[in-house]
């Protein structure tokens, strides 16, 4: 029966769910415990001095900084909403970073199957640096997350271009996944100068793409 089967379906669908909420579960869990313990040291401090400064001021003095505003910009709209606790500062670097090990799940399954992303997202929610970094008042967990996330908008702009014929519903997949990379993009470097290293190995990679391509052709 119809209904029997879509019941089946939603089952199995929540089945699959299930491992990658209870490792997304695991990694909040760790990256808050005893988060607000410590006090904040220099570099915390600074990112919170920067905060408290409007948008305006915040890209001024970021313009003589050696990082660019985009963190400082999220985390005066975050304080502003969470308050400027030591939890509550480094709460924005927690959550991006378990929103970056959802987006590792995603790229694992996209280019090999749901249990390599579950491993790959394991892998990092059990990761000392990623737990370390998550529990900083700093841009890097959000610069891991603009990186992973950039990634898997790359795999999936790669495939839907790979895809034939190319249809209109095609042609609107395609747009959307240059939309998600371009914004991916943007946002790493105003989070840090340092994601240029992930728009290179974007380059490289695309290319031995379209080499790969050429040669089969």
């Amino acid at each position: 029966r119809p209904d029997n089967y879509l019941s089946s379906y939603a089952r199995a669908g929540l089945l699959r769910l299930l491992p990658i909420v209870a490792v997304l579960l695991l990694a909040t869990g760790l990256r808050l415990h005893l988060l607000g313990t410590q006090s904040l040291w220099h570099d915390e401090g600074n990112a919170y001095v920067q905060a408290t400064r409007s948008l305006a001021d915040i890209a001024d003095h970021a313009a003589r900084d050696i990082h660019p505003p985009g963190y400082y910009w999220l985390l005066s709209l975050w304080y502003r909403l969470t308050g400027s606790t030591e939890f509550a500062l480094r709460a924005l670097s927690a959550l991006a970073s378990v929103l970056g090990i959802a987006f590792a799940c995603a790229l694992g399954t996209r280019l090999w199957r749901p249990g390599v992303g579950l491993l790959a997202a394991l892998f990092i929610a059990l990761n000392t640096f990623s737990i370390y970094y998550a529990q900083e008042a700093r841009m890097y967990a959000l610069l891991a997350l603009w990186g992973v996330a950039s990634m898997w908008a790359l795999v999936g702009l790669v495939q839907a271009a790979a895809r034939a014929p190319m249809r209109e519903a095609s042609r609107r997949s395609l747009l959307g996944w240059a939309l998600a990379l371009a914004t991916f993009n943007l946002a790493g470097m105003f989070t840090q100068y340092a994601f240029a290293f992930v728009l290179l190995a974007q380059g490289i990679l695309f290319l031995l793409w379209l080499l790969a391509n050429l040669r089969r052709e």
